[in-house]
């Protein structure tokens, strides 16, 4: 700069200057903000995405757009509870074992190896004409045997009360008048489960003859320390090990099923949760306040969604379905490498931008460990490169005047 240049000219030149290098950096600008919106920063992929990804030809999760028909399917789905194990019913058979404690009475029509009528007795017991005599209890030994005065050695192990019972009538056979035998187990060592975990009175306890049902051990075991909602039960059997809710036991009669000898019950507390994330106003992990959980809910109690940034279109739940589930969900046979999978996952998609999508929102029953995502709007993206190319330029045009002095 010359001292003679006009301060006019001096300005001038240097907006002209600014004005072509803005125009030369411009489409070095643009190109950089296309290149950074591939990895500008977001919550989750945008609902295009998510549902390219599903369209490919070897998608790795099946996309199901909630309807009525999905709804239905899904309430007809029974969940994976207990009813699936070998239980037998009605109730198992209980066995004598070695170990065991076990009474004996016996009766007899007249006198005979009992003694002389007792005539007073007789009245007591409602059993005209008949004596009666109770074995002294006794464990049964190791080689299954117990010992009936008379009768001599009766195997019992492995036999049920009513075949040793028999087992001693016919051994009594010629001897007594008549002879009725009531065998009981007073106390065994198999014959019985465990109950242990988040309940008031954890033991061992024996089964009864009629037959113990899931929720009548849980009673022996004085109830649970909380809430039924938030308990979990898992039922070991044989090394096979099932898991339950006990809201859903209570439920649902089938999985109330009947218990074997040396089944392990364990209560744990354990409450459901789910997780919401993506363009919501608060991304947490939420616990379920009842039983049963409504989309809907969920969504309220993650705040939301977001005004500034959420697709009402892009609502999706992402979770597991067994296989036979998964399959009532769509008209089309699943592809192989699903079918080959007890659990397929499967992400539902909802429309927040119809309000039978809000009220078919209000039915859809969440699950634990359910993953709620909301996608972010795609003009969410566009004003995000909207204001990176704004920086760029700006920093562009500032540059253009440096080396001016005034």
């Amino acid at each position: 700069m010359t001292d003679h240049q006009p301060m006019s000219t001096i300005l001038s030149t240097a907006s002209a200057a600014g004005v072509r290098l803005t125009r030369r950096l411009v489409p070095v600008a643009l190109a950089l903000s296309l290149a950074a919106c591939a990895s500008m920063p977001v919550t989750g992929p945008l609902a295009p995405e998510i549902h390219k990804e599903a369209g490919d030809l070897a998608p790795p999760f099946l996309l199901v757009p909630v309807s009525r028909v999905t709804l239905t399917a899904l309430s007809h789905a029974a969940p994976d509870g207990l009813s699936h194990l070998d239980a037998p019913a009605p109730a198992p058979a209980i066995t004598v074992h070695v170990g065991d404690m076990v009474s004996v009475t016996l009766w007899e029509f007249g006198s005979g190896l009992l003694g002389p009528v007792n005539t007073e007795n007789q009245q007591n017991q409602g059993l005209i004409g008949a004596q009666s005599a109770t074995v002294p209890t006794q464990t049964v030994d190791q080689t299954g045997n117990i010992i009936i005065p008379f009768a001599g050695e009766i195997h019992a192990a492995g036999k049920t009360t009513r075949q040793v019972q028999q087992a001693i009538i016919a051994a009594l056979r010629g001897k007594a008048n008549q002879t009725q035998a009531l065998v009981q187990v007073v106390q065994s060592t198999e014959n019985a489960v465990t109950v242990s975990g988040d309940v008031n009175h954890p033991g061992r306890f024996p089964l009864m003859s009629s037959g113990t049902h899931l929720l009548d051990a849980i009673s022996l075991a004085g109830g649970t320390t909380g809430k039924a909602r938030d308990m979990l039960i898992q039922l070991t059997r044989g090394g096979v090990v099932r898991q339950v809710r006990l809201a859903d036991v209570q439920a649902n009669p089938a999985d109330n099923i009947f218990l074997m000898p040396n089944d392990l019950i364990t209560l744990d507390q354990e409450p459901q949760t789910l997780v919401v994330l993506g363009a919501t106003n608060k991304n947490q992990e939420v616990s379920f306040g009842k039983s049963r959980v409504t989309l809907t809910e969920a969504l309220g109690n993650g705040g939301g969604l977001s005004d500034q940034l959420a697709d009402p279109f892009g609502v999706y739940i992402l979770r597991y379905e067994r296989r036979d589930v998964a399959k009532s969900l769509r008209a089309a046979p699943l592809p192989d490498y699903l079918e080959a999978n007890d659990m397929v996952p499967v992400v539902y998609q909802l429309n927040f931008k119809t309000a039978d999508g809000m009220l078919m929102a209000q039915s859809f029953v969440m699950r634990d460990r359910d993953l709620v995502y909301v996608a972010n709007s795609p003009s969410v993206q566009l004003g995000k490169l909207a204001r990176l190319f704004d920086v760029i330029t700006s920093v562009f045009k500032s540059r253009s005047t440096v080396g001016y002095t005034y």
